[in-house]
């Protein structure tokens, strides 16, 4: 695999930095062992921005399981 096509790796530590709602907005969660930066999906969200704001910054597979 070319250096341009390997995977980035974060720490959980790293993710849980990521999970301000305030003006500078950085929402991040892990889900099956996935980091996704879900930061411009909070207004799109169905559920609402509160639920992604509420599991940010940590393993949230359990939570999105249980709704799907």
């Amino acid at each position: 695999m070319s250096e341009d096509k390997k995977l980035k790796v974060f720490s959980l530590e790293e993710v849980t930095t990521h999970k301000s709602s305030n003006e500078d907005k950085s929402i991040w969660m892990v889900i099956h062992d996935k980091v996704y930066d879900v930061t411009k999906f909070l207004d799109e969200h169905p559920g609402g921005e509160e639920i992604l704001v509420e599991h940010a910054g940590q393993d949230s597979t359990e939570p999105f399981e249980d709704v799907g």
